[in-house]
Protein backbone atom coordinates (compact mmCIF):
# COMPACT_ATOMS: atom_id res chain seq x y z
CA UNK A 1 0.00 0.00 0.00
CA UNK A 2 1.31 3.65 -1.11
CA UNK A 3 0.34 6.41 1.52
CA UNK A 4 1.59 10.06 1.04
CA UNK A 5 4.75 8.62 -0.76
CA UNK A 6 5.64 5.61 1.78
CA UNK A 7 5.43 2.23 1.17
CA UNK A 8 2.93 0.72 3.79
CA UNK A 9 3.77 -3.42 4.58
CA UNK A 10 0.99 -5.13 6.57
CA UNK A 11 2.48 -6.82 9.64
CA UNK A 12 -0.24 -7.17 12.08
CA UNK A 13 -3.69 -6.96 13.17
CA UNK A 14 -5.35 -5.57 16.30
CA UNK A 15 -7.21 -8.56 18.28
CA UNK A 16 -9.02 -6.51 20.94
CA UNK A 17 -8.40 -4.07 23.46
CA UNK A 18 -6.71 -4.96 26.46
CA UNK A 19 -7.18 -3.48 29.73
CA UNK A 20 -9.26 -0.47 30.73
CA UNK A 21 -5.93 2.15 29.41
CA UNK A 22 -6.63 2.12 25.70
CA UNK A 23 -3.59 -0.93 24.77
CA UNK A 24 -4.52 -3.26 21.94
CA UNK A 25 -3.53 -7.28 21.72
CA UNK A 26 -2.12 -7.72 18.24
CA UNK A 27 -1.26 -10.87 16.52
CA UNK A 28 1.25 -10.51 13.57
CA UNK A 29 0.64 -12.15 10.52
CA UNK A 30 3.04 -15.22 8.57
CA UNK A 31 6.68 -14.48 7.97
CA UNK A 32 6.56 -11.27 10.58
CA UNK A 33 8.07 -11.48 14.05
CA UNK A 34 6.48 -10.20 16.79
CA UNK A 35 9.29 -8.46 17.94
CA UNK A 36 8.95 -5.47 14.81
CA UNK A 37 7.67 -3.44 17.30
CA UNK A 38 9.40 -0.62 19.48
CA UNK A 39 8.44 2.40 21.65
CA UNK A 40 8.18 5.39 19.53
CA UNK A 41 7.61 3.81 16.03
CA UNK A 42 5.18 4.93 13.58
CA UNK A 43 2.27 2.41 12.75
CA UNK A 44 -0.47 2.80 10.45
CA UNK A 45 -3.99 1.12 11.13
CA UNK A 46 -6.01 1.16 8.51
CA UNK A 47 -9.86 2.41 9.40
CA UNK A 48 -12.58 3.09 6.54
CA UNK A 49 -10.43 1.88 3.99
CA UNK A 50 -7.62 4.61 4.71
CA UNK A 51 -4.29 4.43 7.10
CA UNK A 52 -4.28 6.41 10.07
CA UNK A 53 -0.95 6.92 11.49
CA UNK A 54 -0.15 6.55 15.36
CA UNK A 55 2.78 6.03 17.53
CA UNK A 56 3.55 3.61 19.44
CA UNK A 57 3.61 5.19 23.29
CA UNK A 58 4.42 1.87 25.22
CA UNK A 59 4.76 -1.93 24.73
CA UNK A 60 4.20 -5.42 26.72
CA UNK A 61 4.16 -9.02 25.83
CA UNK A 62 0.87 -11.35 27.09
CA UNK A 63 0.70 -14.59 25.95
CA UNK A 64 3.39 -14.30 23.16
CA UNK A 65 1.60 -11.02 21.79
CA UNK A 66 2.81 -7.81 21.86
CA UNK A 67 0.29 -5.65 23.25
CA UNK A 68 0.51 -2.08 22.23
CA UNK A 69 -0.27 1.67 23.38
CA UNK A 70 -0.88 4.04 20.76
CA UNK A 71 -0.34 8.04 21.85
CA UNK A 72 -4.01 9.41 22.22
CA UNK A 73 -5.71 5.99 22.81
CA UNK A 74 -6.72 6.05 26.27
CA UNK A 75 -9.55 3.89 27.34
CA UNK A 76 -10.84 0.73 26.30
CA UNK A 77 -13.74 2.03 24.73
CA UNK A 78 -10.93 4.19 22.26
CA UNK A 79 -9.18 1.29 21.58
CA UNK A 80 -12.54 -1.22 20.56
CA UNK A 81 -13.17 0.91 17.55
CA UNK A 82 -9.81 -0.37 16.14
CA UNK A 83 -10.73 -4.47 16.92
CA UNK A 84 -9.59 -6.13 13.56
CA UNK A 85 -8.14 -3.53 12.08
CA UNK A 86 -4.96 -4.02 9.93
CA UNK A 87 -1.44 -2.81 11.05
CA UNK A 88 0.95 -1.26 8.52
CA UNK A 89 4.45 -0.14 8.95
CA UNK A 90 6.86 1.45 6.62
CA UNK A 91 8.65 -0.87 4.51
CA UNK A 92 12.07 0.80 6.14
CA UNK A 93 11.13 -0.37 9.65
CA UNK A 94 10.66 -3.36 8.98
CA UNK A 95 13.22 -6.25 10.31
CA UNK A 96 14.49 -9.56 9.67
CA UNK A 97 13.56 -12.04 11.89
CA UNK A 98 16.85 -13.00 13.90
CA UNK A 99 18.69 -16.28 12.95
CA UNK A 100 17.59 -17.67 16.20
CA UNK A 101 14.07 -16.72 15.91
CA UNK A 102 13.30 -18.33 12.69
CA UNK A 103 12.18 -21.59 11.87
CA UNK A 104 14.10 -23.54 9.98
CA UNK A 105 11.37 -25.27 7.76
CA UNK A 106 10.34 -21.98 6.46
CA UNK A 107 13.43 -22.07 4.38
CA UNK A 108 13.12 -24.62 2.95
CA UNK A 109 13.67 -23.95 -0.89
CA UNK A 110 15.27 -20.35 -0.49
CA UNK A 111 17.34 -19.25 -2.60
CA UNK A 112 21.06 -19.31 -1.07
CA UNK A 113 24.16 -17.17 -2.31
CA UNK A 114 27.50 -16.60 -0.91
CA UNK A 115 29.44 -13.48 -0.94
CA UNK A 116 32.09 -14.08 -3.39
CA UNK A 117 30.54 -17.46 -4.88
CA UNK A 118 26.83 -15.92 -6.07
CA UNK A 119 24.23 -18.64 -6.50
CA UNK A 120 24.92 -21.65 -4.85
CA UNK A 121 21.57 -23.74 -4.76
CA UNK A 122 18.13 -24.09 -2.58
CA UNK A 123 18.06 -25.16 0.33
CA UNK A 124 17.05 -28.88 0.14
CA UNK A 125 17.24 -29.95 4.32
CA UNK A 126 18.35 -28.89 7.32
CA UNK A 127 20.00 -31.06 9.45
CA UNK A 128 19.50 -29.84 13.52
CA UNK A 129 23.24 -31.44 14.54
CA UNK A 130 23.35 -30.41 18.65
CA UNK A 131 25.55 -27.38 18.89
CA UNK A 132 25.80 -27.05 14.92
CA UNK A 133 22.76 -26.73 12.93
CA UNK A 134 23.69 -26.95 9.28
CA UNK A 135 21.33 -26.62 5.96
CA UNK A 136 22.25 -28.34 2.81
CA UNK A 137 21.86 -27.17 -0.91
CA UNK A 138 22.23 -29.04 -3.96
CA UNK A 139 24.58 -26.88 -6.73
CA UNK A 140 25.58 -29.00 -9.77
CA UNK A 141 24.61 -32.40 -8.57
CA UNK A 142 26.69 -31.91 -5.55
CA UNK A 143 25.52 -31.50 -1.94
CA UNK A 144 27.03 -28.34 -0.28
CA UNK A 145 26.42 -28.35 3.86
CA UNK A 146 26.52 -24.91 5.65
CA UNK A 147 26.44 -23.70 9.42
CA UNK A 148 23.22 -22.37 10.10
CA UNK A 149 24.87 -19.55 12.02
CA UNK A 150 24.85 -16.34 12.37
CA UNK A 151 28.67 -15.99 11.53
CA UNK A 152 27.54 -16.89 8.51
CA UNK A 153 24.65 -15.63 7.71
CA UNK A 154 24.56 -12.39 6.19
CA UNK A 155 20.49 -11.49 5.31
CA UNK A 156 17.79 -13.88 5.14
CA UNK A 157 14.71 -12.59 3.19
CA UNK A 158 11.42 -13.71 3.20
CA UNK A 159 10.00 -11.37 0.62
CA UNK A 160 12.82 -12.38 -1.92
CA UNK A 161 12.98 -16.03 -0.20
CA UNK A 162 16.42 -15.73 -0.13
CA UNK A 163 19.65 -15.95 2.17
CA UNK A 164 22.84 -14.44 1.76
CA UNK A 165 25.95 -15.79 3.53
CA UNK A 166 29.68 -15.25 4.03
CA UNK A 167 31.09 -18.74 3.69
CA UNK A 168 34.44 -19.32 4.98
CA UNK A 169 36.91 -19.58 2.94
CA UNK A 170 37.57 -23.02 1.14
CA UNK A 171 34.41 -24.35 2.23
CA UNK A 172 32.46 -24.65 -0.77
CA UNK A 173 35.26 -25.59 -2.32
CA UNK A 174 35.76 -28.52 -0.37
CA UNK A 175 32.31 -29.60 -1.72
CA UNK A 176 32.62 -28.99 -5.39
CA UNK A 177 35.83 -29.93 -5.92
CA UNK A 178 36.08 -33.22 -8.31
Amino acid sequence: MIFDDLVLIEIAFVLKPHGLNGFVSVKTIENYSEKQFYKGMPVFLKTEGIPVPFFIEDIKYSGGNPVIKLKHINDSDSALRFKDCSIFIKESDIKEKEVEDIQQSELIGYAVYDKNRGFIGNISLFNEIPGNPVFETLFDNKTIIIPFSENIILQISHNTKTINIDAPDGLIDIYLAD
